[in-house]
């Protein structure tokens, strides 16, 4: 074994700047949907080809005031669906009339996803905080639960959060996203604050405390794994675990997020971590709000990021990516939609947080959280958003001499529609080939007419139909371009 992977090491010295990651041993079948080239996934060899983070261009102002303005928002977290009949934009948020008043799931609607309508109307008191809404739409049997929320809450059975065992996770159920009811069997999880510092009489908690759900939590649907998956706030235990704890903590130490998956919105696994820092982080770096989105068999997530040492406590949002479910993740490092530092008076100088990302035709509608001040200033807590091409977070740019290729592992797929997401200033061309490298008869460069121009959704001109239940890998030679990734339908 060793000997092998030496000799896979010098072949790819040998080659220069061809890049030869790990192949899964069986082929890839790949869902309908969009599949991205963010991570080195579904790269088997790439050559003459460059990765880019793109970073969204932000409209600069806020488009849902705070507290203290007519729109009451409380939260950097919401959720914005569009609807594909009526083609309006719904959105879901936290709002509260002032920082001793309750917290409630309010709702506003837009023609453009930009101007949002006024005032907003209260459809839930949650006792806690939470607006992650998901629209199962036709797929979903019951029509009362077509729409499906997760939030944190308490029972109110104990004025301090941390002796009420009720305050743990709870999800509610809609028939139109307006009117809600409350799961009768709510808390869906325990709520183990007996097992915090705050909770334990003795002030020490114990490891048990590393797996409770606490008051920070996104899901989403993932139809490759029939089961929804769920990123939720979590606590290093003891609180000096990773070092230096967090000023903002009540001394519980420093916060994480942690996965959990279910099949029916009721029953959850038990919180495994996800995102942890390392020594290649600052020393107060936590991880706060994730809302995983659903890209073909992958799952991208807008991960935000807390860094207490600066300021009164600063935020950006990185891209992070999983081929499994959700379960382990590749993050970045480099901020993706990052804070407005140098100007004092931006709304997100001190904070900029992904709440939820829309396609909308050629483009993603990125809706973000802004602090002005640091993290526990809450007045000024607005939402904003940006813009970017439909699915722009990395492109492969070949724009040196020698054209870019790009070889996906061996995958199989059940559709003859395929799009590419490309920015071409040269000549895109495409072939298919089979695992010795030979091309599939009928689909080589000369067979599938080559690709120019600048589309989220160029269309594969396909000869004929490919050849069903073959494993093959699909190879892409670029001549000055951005290559974003490609589309099953």
């Amino acid at each position: 074994m060793k000997s092998q992977s030496f000799g896979l090491i010098i072949a790819a010295i040998l080659v220069g700047a061809l890049s030869v990651p790990s192949v899964p041993a069986e082929p890839i079948h790949l869902h309908m949907g969009r599949h991205l080239f963010v991570d080195d996934f579904l790269i088997d060899r790439s050559e003459h080809f460059e990765k880019t983070l793109h970073h969204p261009e932000k409209i600069g102002r806020a488009i849902r005031g705070g507290m203290e303005t007519p729109d009451r928002n409380n939260q950097p977290y919401a959720t914005i669906l569009r609807d594909e009949e009526t083609g309006k934009f719904r959105m879901w948020y936290n709002t509260r009339d002032s920082a001793e008043d309750e917290v409630f799931l309010s709702y506003t609607e837009s023609e453009d996803g930009i101007v949002w309508d006024q005032p907003f109307e209260k459809l839930l008191f949650l006792r806690g905080f939470g607006c992650c809404v998901i629209d199962r739409g036709d797929e979903e049997n019951d029509p009362a639960k077509r729409f499906r929320l997760i939030y944190w809450g308490t029972s109110g059975e104990a004025v301090k959060y941390y002796k009420d065992p009720g305050a743990s996770i709870r999800v509610a159920f809609s028939p139109d996203g307006i009117e809600w009811t409350p799961y009768e069997n709510n808390p869906v999880l325990r709520g183990l604050w007996e097992h915090s510092i705050l909770g334990d009489p003795q002030g020490v908690g114990s490891i048990e405390w590393r797996r409770a759900a606490q008051d920070i939590i996104q899901a989403v649907w993932d139809p490759t794994r029939q089961r929804y998956l769920a990123l939720v706030k979590t606590w290093t235990w003891p609180p000096d675990e990773l070092g230096e704890i967090s000023p903002t903590s009540s001394g519980m130490g420093r916060r994480l997020s942690s996965w959990l998956a279910s099949p029916d919105f009721i029953h959850w696994s038990t919180p495994e971590r996800a995102f942890v820092p390392d020594d290649q982080d600052p020393a107060l770096l936590e991880f706060y709000s994730c809302r995983p989105k659903v890209r073909g068999n992958q799952l991208i997530n807008l991960s935000c990021i807390l860094n207490e040492g600066v300021g009164s406590g600063i935020g950006y949002t990185v891209v992070a990516t999983s081929n499994d479910g959700g379960e382990t993740w590749d993050r970045m490092r480099e901020p993706w939609l990052d804070r407005t530092a140098w100007h004092p008076e931006a709304i997100d100088h001190a904070v900029a947080w992904v709440s939820d990302l829309v396609t909308v035709g050629d483009r993603d509608y990125i809706y973000y959280g802004c602090y002005n001040v640091g993290h526990k200033t809450f007045s000024d807590r607005t939402l904003s958003m940006a813009f970017q091409r439909k699915d722009g977070f990395v492109s492969r740019d070949a724009l040196g001499p020698e054209p870019g290729t790009l070889i996906t592992p061996e995958v199989t797929f059940d559709s003859n529609d395929l799009f590419v997401n490309a920015k071409v200033y040269g000549q895109l061309n495409l072939r298919f080939v089979d695992s010795d490298g030979a091309p599939l008869p009928g689909f080589d460069w000369n067979d599938i007419p080559p690709i120019q121009g600048d589309s989220v959704e160029h269309l594969v001109k396909l000869p004929a139909p490919l050849p069903g239940g073959q494993a093959f890998h699909i190879e892409f030679r670029l001549k000055y371009g951005e290559l974003y990734g490609f589309e099953l339908r």
